[in-house]
């Protein structure tokens, strides 16, 4: 096999794919080496509560690609850079000014601010945690695929490309699943405070007589019955109270 035919080809094709994202960084063999500077396209899950237009950066992966002297026999050597640019290029004045504007703020009934209004999840996610996983798993891929020997730099750059896609919607799905848990959380603390102790019909007897005997609500029921009477009692007031004389009766030694 000529290797030096075979990657010179190889850059030619992968120039004619990627006419504005590729820059030879060297031609001269053996030790070509080039770059291809890829967009991500980001796109959250369809049951996720953010969308595309969420995130406020483009993220890119610039994948620097070495190939040996016996490629295509062995898989390139890579290495993956990560890059995040506001959306739409560099902030002009228009736009700062519209930055420092307070973004409105929305409060639950509590008075709290909804936190999910607050939290934008897809920002949180950076992909330099991730390239070196995808660089560790170049060389098991192309086994995968049976790709050596074979011109295989476009299958591993879209193979790159499509793996940190779909990692951004895992991630981004773990990131809400985990809000949504601290969100309910949250909202049973809050329940708690409009919880009191769990009344049965002991504690509410204790606690009506405690409150009855507190507000002397006992001798005013009293006091509204015997008003009722002309402050006169009633037969059954007589008897409870004692007031009839029979208690009082003595017996008479002569009887």
């Amino acid at each position: 096999m000529d290797y030096k035919e075979e990657q010179l080809q190889e850059i030619e094709v992968l120039e004619s794919i990627y006419p504005d994202e590729l820059t030879q960084v060297s031609t001269q063999y053996p030790g070509v080496r080039f770059e291809v500077r890829l967009k991500l396209d980001l796109v959250p899950h369809d049951d996720s509560s953010f969308t595309a237009d969420s995130l406020s950066v483009d993220h890119y992966l610039v994948v620097k690609v070495h190939l040996p002297e016996t490629y295509p026999e062995v898989v390139p050597e890579v290495e993956i850079e990560c890059e995040e640019e506001p959306k739409g290029g560099a902030y002009d004045d228009e736009d700062e000014d519209d930055n420092d504007e307070p973004e409105e703020i929305e409060y639950d009934e509590h008075g709290n601010p909804i936190e999910a209004k607050l939290t934008n999840l897809p920002d949180q996610i950076h992909f330099e945690e991730y390239a070196d996983t995808l660089v560790s798993q170049l060389e098991q891929q192309a086994d995968e695929d049976m790709l050596i020997g074979m011109q295989m730099c476009f299958a591993l750059v879209s193979w790159i490309k499509e793996s940190a896609e779909r990692w951004f919607q895992e991630s981004l799905s773990k990131l809400e699943r985990e809000h949504e848990r601290k969100l309910l959380e949250r909202e049973k603390e809050e329940q708690k405070k409009f919880q009191g102790t769990k009344v049965t019909r002991e504690s509410y007897l204790r606690w009506r007589e405690q409150f009855r005997k507190e507000m002397g609500l006992d001798e005013r029921d009293s006091a509204r019955r015997l008003a009722a009477h002309n402050g006169k009692l009633s037969g059954r007031q007589i008897f409870e109270q004692g007031l009839d004389g029979s208690e009082d009766v003595d017996e008479d030694p002569n009887v």
